[in-house]
C-alpha cells in the first residue's frame, strides 16, 4: 500500500485548487486509464488498477510543488497526457498520484527557422494548427493528435503521421532538447539536447518529468487525402512501396490495408469497393495527379481524393491508420487485438510466410516509415525518406496468450522484428536503445523509485514491488 493520506489530499487541494484534484467517481477511473484493453494480456493485468488522486497542476511552481509533496510521503507519481496510449504506460501500478499535465499547455516560441518550444500538456492539434499559420508543420504526429498531448507523444509513442519521411521520434534531429524535472524533495531542472533526448523519448515518464520541450518543424505543404483501391493485395503493395521510395514525391502518410479491414470503417463505407484492398495517402497537392496516374497505370484507382483543410478540420482520413485502425476493427469485432512488428527487406515474402503459417488469423496493415530524412531538390520544402522500411500493425485473431507467443515467435523466426504491445514494462516491449544509460539517468531524476513505479523492470529501485 501506498501512503497516500487525507494529510497529503488537502495538502495537494491547497496547492492547486480543489477543483484540480479528482479523487473519487468515474473521473479518477478513466483519467487513471488508457487504451490498454487493445490488449487481452493487459486488460487482465490493468482493469483494477487506479490512481487514489488525479492531480492537474497548472504552472511548473505548482508541479513542482505537488511533487515534494509526493515525494516527501514516498507516494508514486506517474504522468499522464491525454490517455491515447495502448500499452498502460500511465496506468499506476501502484495507487498514488496520476499527474496529468493537461493544464501546463503554453506554446512558448516558435522560432524563425523552424523549432516549435512547449510546455508538455499542449495538444498537438493546436501545435500543428500555430506552426502552419507560420509557413511549418510538424514532422511527426500520431493518428490520435486531436487528443495527444506533446509529451505524451514523445514519451509514450514511436511514429505516425509524417513518419514515411521524418522516421520516428527517436530519428535524429526531430527533436532538439527536452527540460526535464526531477522527483525528490529538492526537485531541479535537467536538459536534454539532440542525441541525449532519447533517454526520455518513450520512457513513460521514468527518466524524468517533461516540462519543456523543443523540436523541429518542417516546411508547410498543402496535402490532399487520397484513398487508392485494388483487388489484388500484391499488385497493390508492389505499386504502393514504390510510391513511398520515389523522393520526388512529398508524402506525410503511406499506409496499406488488407481487406475486410476497410469495412470497418463505417463512416467511410461509401468510399470504398467492396472486398478491395486500400491504401491511405497524404501527398502534396501539387504532385496528385502525377501518383494518381501511376497509380492507374498500375491497375489502382483511386476512390477518393479531397484536400487536406487548412487549419485542419474533419475529415481525417488519418483516422483510419497506425492504432486507429484497430480501434475501428475491435468496434465491429472485439476478439482483435494486434502486434506491431517492423519487417525486412523482403517484406513481401514475409508477409506471405505469416499468412501461410496462421491462415485466417492475421490481417495485413503496413505503415512505411524512414530511418532517415535527406533534403532533395534546391527547395527548403523539399524532403525525402532514406533508407524506407515497412512497418505494420497486423490485426491478430486473439485465441490465446499462447498462440499470441507462437506468432511472435515465428515473426522473429523469419527475420520480423516485434515490438510487443501487450506488456506494460519498458524493457519487454521491444528496441530498447541506451537501456543502462537510461536506468542512470532515472536513478538520478528519481532516487526513490516513485515515478511510474513498475514500468521499468530493472530500475535499481521499486520500493512498492512487494505491495
Amino acid at each position: 500500500m501506498t501512503s497516500f493520506s487525507p494529510a497529503l489530499l488537502a495538502e495537494l487541494q491547497a496547492i492547486v485548487g480543489a477543483d484540480h484534484v479528482i479523487h473519487q467517481g468515474e473521473s479518477l477511473e478513466q483519467l487513471s486509464k488508457d487504451f490498454y484493453w487493445y490488449s487481452p494480456i493487459l486488460k487482465a493485468q490493468l482493469d483494477d488498477k487506479r490512481a487514489d488522486a488525479v492531480v492537474r497542476p497548472g504552472s511548473l511552481a505548482e508541479l513542482k510543488a505537488v511533487v515534494v509533496a509526493c515525494s516527501r510521503v514516498r507516494v508514486p507519481v506517474v504522468p499522464r497526457g491525454g490517455g491515447t496510449g495502448n500499452y498502460g504506460q500511465c496506468i499506476p501500478l501502484y495507487g498514488g498520484v496520476v499527474l496529468d499535465i493537461t493544464r501546463l499547455d503554453r506554446i512558448l516560441e516558435i522560432t524563425a527557422d523552424g523549432v516549435i518550444r512547449a510546455e508538455p500538456g499542449v495538444r498537438l492539434i493546436r501545435v500543428e494548427t500555430e506552426v502552419r499559420k507560420l509557413g511549418w508543420e510538424m514532422r511527426l504526429l500520431p493518428s490520435t493528435f486531436v487528443k495527444s498531448t506533446f509529451a505524451g507523444f514523445l514519451c509514450g509513442g514511436f511514429g505516425g503521421i509524417g513518419s514515411v519521411t521524418w522516421g520516428t521520434i527517436v530519428t535524429p534531429g526531430n527533436v532538439k532538447s527536452l527540460t526535464l524535472l526531477t522527483c525528490d524533495e529538492n526537485p531541479r531542472i535537467v536538459r536534454l539536447e539532440e542525441a541525449e533526448c532519447d533517454l526520455a523519448l518513450h520512457t513513460y515518464g521514468t527518466t524524468g518529468l517533461v516540462v519543456e520541450i523543443e523540436m523541429r518543424l518542417a516546411p508547410r505543404l498543402n496535402y490532399d487525402q487520397l484513398i487508392l483501391s485494388c483487388p489484388d493485395w500484391d499488385k497493390l503493395i508492389v505499386w504502393t512501396d514504390a510510391c513511398a521510395r520515389r523522393p520526388e514525391w512529398r508524402k506525410r502518410l503511406v499506409t496499406a490495408l488488407e481487406a475486410p479491414i476497410p469495412s470497418f470503417f463505417k463512416p467511410m463505407q461509401k468510399r470504398f469497393r467492396p472486398g478491395e484492398h486500400v491504401v491511405f495517402l497524404l501527398v502534396d497537392r501539387d504532385q496528385c495527379a502525377e501518383i494518381i496516374a501511376s497509380a492507374a497505370a498500375a491497375g489502382v484507382d483511386c476512390v477518393y481524393h479531397t484536400p487536406l483543410a487548412d487549419p485542419l478540420t474533419p475529415p481525417f482520413i488519418t483516422d483510419y491508420t497506425w492504432n486507429h485502425a484497430t480501434l475501428w476493427a475491435m468496434k465491429v469485432e472485439p476478439s482483435f487485438t494486434n502486434i506491431q512488428i517492423t519487417f525486412g527487406p523482403n517484406f513481401q515474402e514475409q508477409s506471405r510466410l505469416l499468412q501461410q503459417r496462421f491462415p485466417g488469423e492475421i490481417i495485413h496493415h503496413h505503415e512505411w516509415m524512414a530511418a532517415r530524412a535527406r533534403k532533395v531538390g534546391s527547395s527548403a520544402s523539399h524532403y525525402a525518406g532514406e533508407d524506407i522500411v515497412v512497418g505494420a500493425v497486423p490485426l491478430i485473431y486473439y485465441k490465446s496468450r499462447e498462440r499470441l507467443q507462437e506468432i511472435s515467435d515465428y515473426c522473429r523466426e523469419i527475420g520480423v522484428v516485434v515490438d510487443d504491445p501487450h506488456t506494460f514494462v519498458l524493457e519487454d516491449g521491444g528496441r530498447i536503445p541506451n537501456l543502462d544509460r537510461k536506468r542512470t539517468l532515472r536513478a538520478q531524476v528519481d532516487p526513490a523509485g516513485l515515478l511510474n513505479p513498475g514500468k521499468m523492470r530493472t530500475a535499481a529501485v521499486n520500493p512498492f514491488a512487494a505491495a
